[in-house]
């Protein structure tokens, strides 16, 4: 086991331990040929280990270097060599003063909606980046996302990743991944995919908002892949406006949930709407090894500090004009469904252009779009039945691209406690393509029911019976309930 000072490779001095796991440690190290500071990974080889289970761990370190080599990334920590120490063998990777997700979900418990959505985006953009190198992670958890105190979020070790055409390495009976952020279907023991690790982004997302990953951190890991496998995910009590999105990630069909870049797209529309309160934990200082790029190294620091003072004085700011802004109306507009509760088939896409409108009132009332006051009143008013009819057909024709004016047509209640205000509805209707709706009915006084068929973006379908709770407001119905 290296100590401390050892010099690896003659090339990379140990400078300080940073951190230890049951396939490694990792130390930062100082370049004595380029003179920096980077990450020495030194994988575990155990003494009595088998010849077998030795050239797995270096299989494993072989197999991190190539596929991170394979990447060049923002959010992903970079890989710069392979070599050997006393038959070891050591990543030797981009250091990065920060703390992981982990330990800042462990310091605070539950993360800020905001927080938790910039992470997101940044650790979807490096999946994204990672799906189109055709890498699958296999093992997106708290521990593996470093932050910085920049906010800026990377991740970390593709030890178990898998590449199209690469055999797998992993020992048999050696779990492949952190089972509290498995996928259900690699629970089952089919081969993870893309959409497993969107499963997973989506888990340690959950467990940022929650304090918890969805189905608990049960030390029997037998009985937790078992609910994993076989039980819902419980719905998120705290995540809004995230919810939507989260249990899209989080659907138990790959098949339906989306990929990496929609899940960036997604998030970074919510995270744009929401104060910038990224509270990642100060990194530990690097201990000084060089005199002279240790003193020249001091006065950037201090800038930093003032600017992040002044970033601090914008942020408190920005905060009172954001809170302002969400409690001002809404400006008149076009806009898409309701998110009527925390499940993702709750809300509908975009209606279908052959949606047929009520029969026996189609021709009695103008569009709902271009109404006037002086159209009301040189036409018959149609009977209340039609008007809560027409008024949900006339809401859906607008789904999802007309965001705006579907926002209009609910309650201020509605739209604040179930649809989790405009950037909580936006992140909704951004999973859908289409909606169509049948069977809508309406009974007096003010309630509609309809069977509405939603489709992802992906190509995936649901259909959900609703019934909505209608309210008469400046002499339009709007959605108060469903």
């Amino acid at each position: 086991m290296a100590t401390e000072g050892d010099l690896i490779a003659e090339r990379y001095k140990l400078v300080r331990k940073v951190g230890s796991g049951a396939m490694g440690t990792v130390w930062q190290a100082r370049d004595q040929l380029l003179r920096r500071d980077v990450a020495v990974k030194e994988l575990l080889v155990r003494t009595g280990m088998t010849e077998l289970q030795t050239d797995e761990a270096r299989n494993r370190a072989m197999r991190e270097a190539r596929l991170a080599a394979r990447l060049h990334h923002p959010n992903v920590i970079s890989i710069y060599d392979v070599v050997e120490y006393e038959g070891r063998p050591c990543l030797i990777m981009e250091y990065l003063p920060s703390s992981s997700l982990a330990d800042l979900i462990a310091e605070q418990g539950v993360l800020p909606v905001g927080t938790v959505a910039r992470i997101g985006t940044q650790i979807a953009s490096a999946l994204a980046a990672a799906h189109t190198a055709g890498i699958v992670h296999r093992d997106v958890k708290p521990a593996n996302v470093l932050l910085t105190g920049d906010n800026v979020a990377k991740l970390t070790d593709f030890g178990i990743s898998r590449a199209d055409g690469d055999a797998t390495v992993t020992a048999a009976g050696l779990l492949a991944g952190t089972p509290a952020y498995l996928p259900p279907e690699v629970a089952q023991g089919e081969d993870a995919t893309f959409a497993s690790d969107v499963y997973s982004l989506g888990a340690m997302l959950y467990a940022a908002v929650e304090g918890k990953p969805p189905f608990g951190t049960d030390d029997n890991a037998v009985a937790l892949l078992h609910r994993i496998a076989t039980e819902e995910v419980p719905p998120p009590e705290h995540a809004v406006p995230l919810t939507a999105t989260l249990v899209w990630m989080l659907r138990r069909d790959p098949k339906h949930r989306p990929e990496a870049k929609e899940v960036q797209d997604a998030l970074g529309a919510l995270a744009e709407t929401m104060p910038a309160e990224m509270p990642a934990p100060a990194p530990v200082p690097a201990e000084p090894v060089e005199e002279a790029p240790a003193a020249t190294a001091e006065a950037p620091d201090r800038r930093r500090g003032v600017a992040i003072a002044l970033v601090l004085g914008a942020v408190i700011v920005a905060v009172i004009v954001v809170v302002y802004a969400l409690n001002q109306p809404q400006p008149s507009g076009t806009a898409g469904g309701p998110s009527s509760t925390t499940r993702a088939t709750s809300t509908a896409p975009k209606t279908s252009t052959t949606t047929p409108a009520p029969t026996t009132t189609s021709t009695t009332n103008p569009p709902a779009t271009t109404t006037t006051t002086s159209s009301v009143t040189t036409n018959p008013p149609a009977d209340v039945a039609t008007q809560l009819v027409n008024a949900i057909n006339d809401y859906y024709k607008l789904m999802p691209n007309d965001l705006q004016d579907g926002w209009n047509r609910m309650t201020a209640d509605y739209q604040q406690n179930k649809a989790h205000g405009f950037a909580g509805y936006q992140s909704y209707w951004q999973q859908f393509s289409a909606v169509s709706l049948a069977n809508v009915t309406a009974t007096l006084p003010n309630t509609v029911t309809a069977d509405i068929t939603y489709t992802y973006k992906n190509g995936g379908t649901t259909t959900e019976h609703t019934t909505f709770g209608m309210v008469q407001q400046d002499g339009i119905w709007k959605i108060a309930s469903s």
